[in-house]
């Protein structure tokens, strides 16, 4: 008697059972949802940065850059609507992006592991973007702060926002237990299958409980969005609160539609099981329970409750009632499809079972070949069943599970292939005393036609120069050097008498006290032949990348100065932030990975580097070819400095021709199929990828050409000689 008065009790204890399994896995899949779109930095900070292209959050964004102006420059605000306009497409730029993404990872763990409420969005180098975007108005771009930094502070202004936020930081505090919610409801679930007597019943129950819960999680993300969007003060931030909420629940209703399909699934095998159709009883009786009065006061309030909210819904949001309603009606089609497709399946695969074992089916017939053939239908239902249910368990473990949140970038070097690669698997294109240039005012005996940032612009993606100490003197800079003579001799084997005879002419005119302080500049040998401040040089390069966050440098220094000045005009200029400050031996990151953390150029010194993490000794890194030829077919691939055993590779390929260097050689060896005949050769003889191809005059022949087909890119058509 007690054994059937426990049976009983479970058979009650059924239905919770399963409702409560239902409730649990519903709640740890929303757990487990959040915990990889939201608890972790990276892709936080992606959807953040996706939810820019969000018109809503975009106009937003941009307005509070222009008051930013406004509010530094007080006679900008005739020009708002312009900056408005200007502002929102620079925030819609993949520069603007890259920088509000690591912004946004930043702000990640203030919230999430201290707690805060309340955080300041800056992307720096706003001003570099906007005075970009502005260039055709070069009057206005003058009026632009150079330094002008605009920042949003985000925080909840309403009590279901703040709700929102308390609960996140709990889910990120417990993230660990999404899996723990997740088993407990599947457990759950199955002995509210299990235990009752009627298991096909019980499973068909329990299937439609899975098919609730995911229909209360399709309607989760808006019903959310409309909570919170009412609960926030500033009408201002609506529009933006409810274009967030979008970005980080977006793909909350695949997750509720894969959980529907195991539960339709499981109500379908039950079903086919049963041989009757039940989707017309349950649509019958739920008609019938609607139009008849509940049997208690609290019933009816409930009753009349649940009616009410549904008719609110309707009318308050029409689109997504019918999109639920659209919902609900392909998960009773696909139910009675995958009901039909459990019946036919089965009898088929025993059919041909009968068939290969005509001698046994004989056998068996009457009850016990029945009952055999009863088995394996229900066996072969079930591993049908399982087997959409764990292809439905493996797509939710895949990334596909999730919207695509957009890279930093799409390309890397200016091609997408090379994101993939690693750095000493790509070819840089490199100018060899690129801060020698005929575009620099003063400049004598000239390397390039155009100055380093330019050359940035025009593919070259390695930079070689030199850094001296100078102090300005009026319009020339006078070279800082404790001894004369032998500086002399020195740079005569670099530059030449001749060269080195200009240099003391100018220097001996150069009378009177410095009028700015000792600095670092760029200068080949002696600054009073050509010199700019390597400060200025680097901000510029800063603002290239700043401009374009997918590309990635190589900087090969010689070095006069000390290691600490040099990060010192790193530090000043804002290119520090840009640095690699991994180790410089292999394995080496992809292309992918120094964009992704914005460790974007790799600093190599040749002389002094000691005291600076992350500035290295260049032939300890790089091997090189000889450098001094004099005439074409001069030209080899012997080791120079670095020997053989350094992990990158320096092909130098110019003519030496001191003191001026010659463009009618550079037109002859930079030439695309010359450049291109010994780039192959040097790989060939010391079994390693040119990593960098430096070259003087790199706008004369085709060493971009030529480095991206080393990078097996298609050829581009070979530039004239200016």
């Amino acid at each position: 008697m007690a054994e059937k008065r426990s049976k009983l009790q479970l058979e009650k204890l059924a239905p919770a059972l399963r409702v409560a399994g239902a409730v649990l896995l519903g709640a740890g899949l929303v757990h487990l949802y959040a915990d990889r779109v939201v608890f972790q930095a990276r892709p936080f900070a992606a959807r953040a940065a996706m939810s820019l292209g969000e018109p809503r959050v975009a106009t937003y964004v941009a307005e509070r850059i222009a008051d930013e102006a406004i509010a530094q420059r007080r006679d900008l605000m005739a020009y708002r609507p312009l900056l408005v306009g200007t502002a929102r497409a620079v925030v819609s730029s993949e520069a603007f992006r890259a920088g509000f993404q690591r912004t946004a990872e930043g702000a990640h763990a203030l919230v999430f592991s201290q707690g805060a409420e309340r955080v300041a969005l800056s992307v720096p180098d706003i001003g570099v973007l906007v005075r970009s975007a502005l260039a055709h108005d070069p009057a206005l771009v003058a009026r632009i702060p150079a330094k002008l930094r605009a920042g949003v502070t985000v925080g909840p202004s309403g009590r279901v926002a703040r709700a929102v936020l308390k609960l996140a930081q709990l889910g990120h505090r417990f993230r660990r237990n999404a899996l723990l919610a997740i088993g407990s409801g599947s457990l759950l679930l199955f002995l509210g299958i299990a235990l009752p007597r009627g298991r096909q019943a019980a499973l068909l129950k329990g299937g439609a409980a899975l098919a609730t819960a995911a229909l209360v999680l399709f309607f989760l993300p808006p019903l959310g969005r409309a909570a919170l969007t009412l609960s926030v003060h500033d009408p201002a931030l609506r529009p933006v609160a409810a274009g967030l909420w979008d970005g980080f629940t977006g793909g909350l209703r695949t997750w509720a539609l894969v959980l529907a399909g195991i539960g339709i699934v499981l109500a379908s095998a039950a079903s086919s099981l049963a041989r009757r159709g039940e989707v017309e009883d349950v649509a019958r009786n739920l008609w019938r329970r609607l139009q008849q009065p509940a049997r208690s006061r609290s019933g009816e309030m409930l009753r009349a409750l649940a009616l009410t909210g549904l008719g609110l819904v309707a009318a308050l949001a029409p689109l997504d009632t019918l999109r639920g309603i659209a919902v609900v009606a392909g998960a009773l089609v696909a139910f009675e499809g995958l009901r039909e497709l459990f019946m036919i399946v089965p009898p088929r695969i025993q059919e041909a079972a009968r068939q290969a074992e005509a001698a046994l089916a004989e056998a068996r017939e009457g009850s016990q070949g029945e009952w055999a053939r009863t088995l394996l239908h229900h066996a072969l239902v079930g591993l049908l069943a399982v087997g959409l249910i764990g292809g439905a368990i493996l797509f939710l473990r895949s990334p596909d599970a999730l919207p695509a949140a957009p890279a930093l970038t799409d390309a890397c070097n200016g091609d997408v292939s090379l994101c993939a690669r690693r750095l000493d698997e790509v070819v840089f294109p490199g100018a060899h005393n690129s801060m020698s240039a005929a575009e620099a005012p003063g400049w004598m005996f000239p390397n390039h036609e155009l100055a380093t940032v330019s050359l940035l612009g025009h593919g070259i993606r390695a930079l070689l120069f030199d850094v001296h100490y100078g102090a300005p003197l009026g319009d020339r800079v006078r070279t800082d050097i404790d001894d004369e003579a032998a500086s002399r001799a020195r740079f005569e084997k670099v530059i030449g008498k001749e060269a080195v005879d200009a240099a003391m002419r100018i220097r001996a005119r150069m009378q009177g006290a410095p009028t700015g302080p000792r600095a670092p500049y760029l200068c080949h040998g002696f600054c009073e032949l050509g010199a700019m401040p390597l400060v200025a040089m680097l901000e510029g390069v800063q603002q290239f990348l700043v401009s374009h966050p997918g590309e990635v440098l190589v900087f090969v220094i010689e070095d006069y100065v000390t290691p600490a000045d040099i990060a010192a005009a790193f530090r000043e200029s804002g290119l520090e932030r840009f640095v690699y400050r991994g180790v410089p031996k292999p394995p080496w990151p992809t292309l992918r990975a120094l964009v992704d953390s914005d460790q974007r150029i790799l600093v190599l010194g040749e002389n002094d580097t000691e005291g600076v993490a992350w500035y290295h000794k260049a032939f300890d890194v790089v091997q090189e070819t000889p450098y001094k030829f004099i005439a074409p077919q001069e030209f080899s691939c012997q080791p120079n400095r670095g020997g053989t055993s350094g992990p990158l590779f320096q092909v130098n390929h110019w003519i030496e021709t001191l003191p001026a260097p010659k463009p009618s050689n550079a037109a002859i060896v930079n030439a695309h199929d010359f450049l291109l005949r010994r780039a192959r050769k040097c790989q060939q003889e010391r079994h390693k990828l040119p990593n960098i191809l430096a070259v003087d005059f790199a706008m004369t022949g085709d060493v971009v050409g030529v480095a991206a087909e080393m990078n097996g890119l298609p050829p581009a058509p070979e530039r004239p000689a200016p």
